[in-house]
């Protein structure tokens, strides 16, 4: 009878094969284990679940364990990616979303999950979190709010600027794969919208995809800006941001395009719009 435990950055040979199964191509081995590595929760130590039998890896649930503080209360947070278990053990797969599902006080999020994975966890009360992208082309942006905000894209100009709780996210995102800007109020400089993003392919096309927005307010008025600045330094003719991110009214002309599959949450003290992309696999995805 396989058993579950807990993934340690020891079993890492024995899980790399599953991961590749995830499909981020650009991830090596030696990629995922500096991933793997960090530490972004004080209460979990371990990066996901293993199904066993005989000291042998025959399935792998991988787990972003996290905090964010909220409304100035601390939650734990926990992403899942690379749900992956062979066909001949599947009637034991259940037992390793189980192992999650157990822990009190835990936000669990599920944000590329495969229609098989979908179909599962809503049978364990897990809610849609989002079902659409909105997609800002730049040709369609006006250049409004240019003379409002100065933009910085240099790490040094951008954590000076960062309060503590916004730093600790930079420290925590300072990775190959993640971009960071800074959007500051020209007239006062306490007043910034920080952006995490990266540049995303899919199929041929490249584009700019935010998954975090500190300031909603400033970042629709410095939202032409910030698209031209994507523009030139990233050659990207589109912004994508998730629905709920993008908020309303939208920063700017764009049109929605449905997920294939929604991004799942769920939660006994978070609400869907507490839940951003941090510390999850699309930070690290450069081709979707």
């Amino acid at each position: 009878m396989p058993t579950v435990q807990k993934a340690t950055i020891e079993m890492l040979d024995q899980i790399y094969p599953l991961l590749q199964h995830f499909g981020i191509q650009e991830l090596n081995k030696n990629d995922w284990r500096q991933l793997l590595e960090k530490r972004w929760s004080s209460r979990f130590n371990h990066f996901g679940y293993v199904l066993m039998e005989k000291e042998k890896v025959l399935g792998f649930l991988g787990t972003f364990f996290y905090e964010r503080k909220i409304l100035d209360k601390t939650h734990h947070f926990c992403n899942l990616f690379c749900w992956v278990v062979p066909e001949e053990h599947r009637k034991s797969s259940l037992f390793l979303l189980l192992a999650v599902l157990n822990i009190k006080d835990l936000t669990v999020s599920s944000l590329t999950a495969s229609r098989d994975a979908s179909l599962i966890l809503k049978q364990f009360k897990f809610k849609t979190l989002e079902t659409d992208v909105r997609i800002f082309p730049v040709f369609l942006s006006l250049s409004l709010g240019r003379g409002t905000v100065v933009l910085h894209s240099d790490h040094e100009a951008i954590r000076s600027r960062l309060n503590k709780q916004d730093l600790a996210l930079y420290t925590d995102h300072n990775l190959a794969s993640c971009e960071h800007l800074l959007a500051v109020n020209k007239n006062n400089e306490s007043q910034y919208c920080y952006l995490i993003y990266n540049t995303v392919r899919k199929k041929k096309l490249r584009f700019t995809q935010i998954y975090f927005i500190s300031n909603s307010t400033i970042f629709k008025k410095a939202f032409s800006p910030i698209q031209h600045f994507f523009l030139k330094h990233n050659h990207t003719l589109f912004t994508v941001i998730d629905k709920r991110l993008s908020g309303s009214p939208s920063p700017g002309p764009g049109f929605n395009y449905t997920l294939r599959y929604p991004r799942l949450y769920r939660s006994q003290k978070i609400q869907a719009s507490h839940i951003d992309n941090l510390y999850t696999e699309l930070a690290f995805l450069k081709k979707i």
